[in-house]
């Protein structure tokens, strides 16, 4: 004898949970994901051994404390930047047909037309990607920090608030990629989303250095830039937290990842705010789409 099917719509949250589940185990098996993992692995093995002999060399020279802390801290960002923009991409192009490409194939009209809110759809595929994307950015930026700990002896002074600035980034460039997953074909999404990712690194090198001229123009530029997008000015943040005390002002200058001039502290409230909007958004006009 059959059960007798419950009339009662499922609990929302019990839905968005579940969808968040099998889109983390759907996106933990693509092979997008499985090369990334595969080619950081490979990063990180280079990363070590040129670690090791750029340490082995120091030691030879017999350089002062605080030069081998300032190297130690420029070698650890230069990873960190490298890591930081592999989660970009990793985050872009894994999300970007997260509505869009399931639209195109239709296999969503077998999941809309049930008792199922479509914001529990846009919610439930963001949490998934979420918990992916923030265990790689987080597994690989510990694994590169602790390389350098080993072969240079150095600390961030800062090592969570860096790591938890950096996964901010990649949720906020996820936040992205799925707004407009929900009314932009994938492909549309992706070059956008990347093309305005490129726009704001640009942007923050510019600001960098119009503040070293004191060009106005050039940091104004990096500023709009930021408000459009602040995954760089959040990336410069991180910096700001994992590079080590400039206890030699004058190597300040020489370092290609020093960060002088650090976004303030409102610069993170916004980003937490632009993150949840495009979140919200994304949901609000999946409710309003054609299928």
């Amino acid at each position: 004898m059959h059960r007798e099917m419950s009339s009662e719509p499922p609990v929302p949250a019990a839905s968005t949970w579940r969808i968040a589940r099998f889109t983390f185990r759907e996106a933990v098996r693509k092979k997008a994901v499985l090369g990334a993992v595969l080619l950081t692995v490979l990063f990180l093995l280079l990363y070590a051994t040129g670690l090791y002999f750029a340490f082995q060399d120091i030691e030879q020279l017999g350089r002062a404390a605080a030069f081998k802390d300032f190297i130690a801290g420029q070698l650890l960002l230069l990873g960190l930047y490298a890591i930081s923009g592999m989660a970009a991409l990793l985050a872009i192009f894994t999300s970007v047909g997260t509505i869009a490409g399931e639209v195109e194939q239709g296999t969503l009209h077998a999941i809309v037309p049930k008792p199922l809110h479509r914001w529990e759809i846009v919610a439930g595929k963001w949490l998934g990607y979420a918990a992916m994307l923030s265990a790689y950015t987080m597994v690989t930026s510990v694994l590169a920090i602790m390389l350098v700990n080993h072969f240079g002896g150095y600390l961030p002074p800062r090592l969570l608030e860096g790591v938890a600035l950096m996964t901010l980034e990649t949720l906020l460039l996820l936040s992205l990629a799925v707004l407009g997953s929900t009314f932009m074909p994938t492909v549309v999404n992706g070059i956008g989303v990347f093309m305005l990712y490129s726009t704001a690194s640009l942007g923050g090198m510019l600001e960098q250095l119009g503040s070293v001229i004191s060009n106005d123009t050039m940091v104004n530029i990096g500023v709009v830039s930021s408000l459009v997008i602040p995954s760089d000015a959040i990336w410069r943040m991180a910096a700001g937290a994992l590079q080590p005390p400039l206890a030699m002002p004058a190597l300040a200058g020489n370092g290609l990842f020093t960060n002088l001039n650090p976004p303030s502290a409102w610069m993170l409230g916004y980003t937490v705010a632009y993150t949840l909007a495009a979140t919200v958004l994304g949901a609000l006009l999946f409710t309003r789409r054609d299928l």
